[in-house]
């Protein structure tokens, strides 16, 4: 690859200031060309206390860039005649509904696929609704919109755990994971491949551990691991093999033997501009929509069609440019850092403009100064009292939602009141305002992982932080 030494100092520039900033621990960038991998960065470590550094086979959780794998599968559906892409999803789950009748009669793949389907997040009901596909797909008639079916983006990972349910149904039962392995790992000789939540040999792979910024420093934190959620963002692979699937989108779709994951039709679709979309990061992205578990945009004046995950513990970044062959697969094992955003614009000013410019610390710099303001915020705030069974005597008991069920409010051994959901537990604070926020460990700089409660009567509110709803929660007597 031309520039390779350029390359190569521009991304051990911007990650070494990242992590001496952030505590970024490692990652691996591959640049695609021509069908394959023509160039490929490894940084840090895989495991950072056994000095364990990462490689082209190390996996990583790649997190909602699998949303466009579910995607394709249901681009298979539509080419073998299952279903349209803006039929109803009732065509395969003929009880499938929603709050709206209307919206319940006419959701599509399409809609599921783009983000449109007038719901918000509701990520805090996979911290503790399991089940199945089945159920999570049921509760969607229970989850509140809170704007106009196909409106407005909202990102949304619920509407693809539905979309790989419907996949399922349109196969007679045929697991979400079976038709990744069948319908892409296999024809592009991807291997191994590992799915979130499943119980499957490790032996002889090595992983990518998962590690979380709070803006200055990393440590080791959990990984996801909801099986049910996965179709959203549970596929576990090595950058060697992320960068053979993005070697066939760059090439519409075409795998190295000359066969097609989908037909030219559905390729089209796949890419095509859905509806409005923020513009991503910017830093150089215009024009931003989002087709189907893709965004389409433009880098300083090219076609650029991409999408990232993020995780508590891993950052990644793929995409490709329409008509020139060429694409990249890049993953860092550290949540909160902009080490993802900046490798990225590196890769792609070097395939784009032949170098990478001299210096990156115009896009490092606003970041770090977000972070520090944030962080200025959080303390002037002062995080408030604790709220106790003394401050708020009849708070404590046990509240329920039709989706979400129930929650409990819990008095604890030290009088103080602590918010539990599922695998969410959050300490009690009233905010000088006299707000009620809950806390799920020590409040952080990037991502605070909070709710706020509002009491109404003896029932309460809650409101999440991917949400500007308050749901309500009914006492249970």
């Amino acid at each position: 690859m031309e520039n390779e030494a350029l390359l190569t100092a521009a991304l051990d520039k911007a990650l070494e200031r990242i992590h001496r900033e952030t505590g970024l621990v490692g990652g691996v960038v591959d640049v695609i060309r021509g069908g394959k991998v023509v160039y490929t960065y490894h940084y840090g470590y895989a495991d950072r206390e056994n000095k364990i550094a990462p490689d082209q086979d190390t996996l990583f959780d790649v997190a909602s860039t699998s949303k466009a794998w579910t995607v394709m599968l249901a681009a298979k559906c539509v080419d073998d005649g299952l279903i349209g892409w803006d039929d109803p999803i009732q065509k395969a789950i003929p009880w499938f509904t929603m709050p709206d009748p209307y919206e319940g009669a006419h959701l599509s793949m399409r809609d599921l696929a783009s983000h449109r389907s007038g719901q918000p997040g509701h990520d805090l009901l996979r911290e503790k609704i399991l089940g199945d596909r089945e159920n999570l797909t049921r509760k969607t008639a229970l989850l509140e919109s809170n704007v106009g079916f196909r409106s407005k983006y909202q990102y949304n990972n619920h509407m693809f755990i539905v979309l790989g349910y419907v996949v399922e149904q349109l196969r007679g039962g045929m697991l979400w994971e079976d038709q990744i392995v069948k319908y892409i790992a296999e024809p592009l000789g991807i291997d191994p491949i590992r799915f979130r939540g499943m119980n499957t040999d490790m032996t002889g792979i090595v992983e990518a551990l998962p590690y979380h910024s709070d803006g200055y420093v990393a440590t080791r934190c959990g990984r996801a691991n909801n099986y049910h959620s996965a179709p959203c963002g549970g596929i576990r692979i090595s950058m060697k093999n992320k960068a053979k699937w993005i070697a066939a989108m760059s090439r519409g779709g075409v795998t190295p033997d000359g066969g097609r994951l989908c037909s030219e039709e559905q390729y089209r679709q796949i890419i095509a501009p859905v509806i409005s979309a923020p513009e991503e990061d910017c830093y150089w992205l215009k024009n931003s929509s989002y087709s189907q578990a893709w965004i389409n945009a433009d880098y300083k004046g090219n076609n650029v069609i991409f999408h990232s995950g993020g995780l508590s513990g891993f950052l990644t970044q793929v995409g490709f440019v329409p008509g020139q062959d060429c694409g990249y697969a890049l993953s860092f094992n550290t949540g909160g850092t902009p080490a993802h955003m900046v490798a990225r614009a590196i890769v792609l000013d070097t395939l784009l403009y032949g170098k990478p410019e001299d210096s990156y610390d115009y896009m490092i710099d606003p970041w770090l100064r977000d972070r520090d303001e944030r962080r200025a915020k959080l303390e002037a705030k002062g995080f408030g009292k604790p709220v106790t069974a003394q401050t708020h005597p009849d708070l404590a008991g046990t509240y329920r939602h039709p989706a979400y069920e129930e929650l409990e409010i819990r008095q604890e051994e030290n009088g103080r009141l602590r918010l539990v959901y599922g695998d969410f537990a959050a300490w009690l604070q009233q905010e000088a305002d006299g707000s009620i926020t809950g806390y799920a460990g020590a409040p952080d700089v990037l991502s605070p992982n909070t709710v706020e409660l509002f009491l109404e009567g003896r029932d309460v509110r809650i409101r999440t932080e991917d949400s500007d709803l308050k749901l309500l929660f009914k006492r249970e007597e």
